[in-house]
């Protein structure tokens, strides 16, 4: 017999012998995880004179909520800051020098600023002092005095819990800007705790009239950790031209900066997974283990024995979360970041029911 006659009898043979045999059932692996949910806001923008922002400014601080708190003021549980540059000290003014820590150690209101420039300018000559050309070209919401950074048309604000060092989150933020000509040069981008996107705004844009412009959005819980405003298309400097007197840039200024007040980061909430039990860290519910975070906060999930536990979102949308895969290893760890109020529920994939919990985000 050949040697390949007698391989396909032996196959056969063996299939015949093996025919009873059932492989072991595999744990299935957890559904496909739904997305996140985004961050919900709603956008406040508007185009005109100063009367249409001052409207426009109302609604948004209603929408913040609370009063606002003023300059130097303690921390508040709400309310709202305001920055509109006017009180800024002569010493500190048309100059390219202005301090980033000033609206939280000299004035306090919560905001540090940076930018990939080369310093921050508070301007009170229209920004003539820096390019003559440019002194017709702006006009203010709030006089006399507006800002830009200096060598870069971007500037970040970060927050911190008011006159502290304590990493903050503001519920919105908003802006004026001076002169936006062109469609989508001028843009604030909002980002939470991880440094991840939230959302973008654009400020409005005009012909050839000179009009003011208003963007900002407030969200549904102080979420926001920094937000990264984009000014026109390029930094301000002795041979600017802006386009609508034959440039090829849209120069803009930013005016008056509305914010919510800034409160402080979590605190966090940790889950023991064991077999076969989820538990409270913080208070030692357990299956379901229940924590309180605030919105924004984040929960993580610690293995601590060897054992095959998922984490499975089991909530109906909004209310959901990235479920996690099937992890067996003592020391495994799962977290998830929530941002919308509501109740979220989950459980093991491997064991269902005999293993859940809940997390209540406010």
């Amino acid at each position: 017999m050949k040697p390949t006659i007698y391989a396909t009898f032996l196959a056969l043979a063996i299939a015949a012998g093996c025919s009873g045999y059932k492989a072991p059932t595999a744990v299935p692996p957890p559904p496909p995880p739904p997305p996140p949910p985004p961050a919900t806001f709603t956008v406040f923008e508007t185009l005109g004179d100063s009367v249409s922002i001052a409207a426009k400014l109302t609604e948004f601080r209603a929408a913040l909520g609370g009063n606002l708190n003023a300059p130097n003021s303690p921390p508040a549980d709400s309310g709202r800051r305001e920055i509109n540059w006017d009180g800024v000290p002569a010493a500190l003014t048309d100059v390219d020098t202005f301090p980033a820590n000033f609206f939280n150690v000299n004035s306090k209101r919560g905001a540090l600023y940076s930018t990939p420039g080369t310093g921050l300018r508070v301007d009170s000559t229209d920004f003539a002092a820096v390019n003559a050309a440019l002194a017709a070209q702006f006009r203010t919401f709030s006089a006399k005095k507006l800002f830009m950074p200096v060598g870069s048309n971007q500037v970040d604000i970060t927050f911190r819990l008011v006159g502290t060092d304590t990493r903050g989150l503001v519920k919105g933020f908003g802006a004026v800007f001076v002169d936006v000509d062109r469609a989508g040069s001028t843009t604030i981008q909002y980002f939470d705790a991880d440094d991840q996107l939230l959302a973008t705004t654009t400020a409005p844009n005009h012909g050839s009239a000179q009009l003011l412009s208003f963007t900002g959005a407030v969200f549904e819980a102080p979420i926001v950790a920094r937000v990264r405003i984009t000014s026109g298309d390029a930094a301000f400097t002795a041979t600017s031209t802006d386009i609508t007197v034959a440039g090829t840039q849209d120069l803009v200024a930013m005016d008056d900066f509305v914010y919510g007040e800034p409160r402080p980061l979590g605190p966090d909430a940790q889950v023991t997974v064991g077999n076969d039990f989820f538990r409270s860290a913080q208070n030692g519910s357990q299956n379901p283990a229940v924590d309180t975070i605030a919105a924004g906060a984040r929960i993580t999930w610690t293995w601590s024995a060897a054992g095959s536990h998922s984490v499975q979102s089991t909530g109906i949308p909004p209310e959901v979360f990235r479920n996690s895969v099937i992890m067996s290893a003592a020391g495994s760890t799962y977290s998830v970041r929530l941002f919308k109020p509501g109740t979220y529920t989950y459980d093991c994939v491997v064991h269902g029911t005999a293993m859940t919990g809940r997390i209540v985000v406010k």
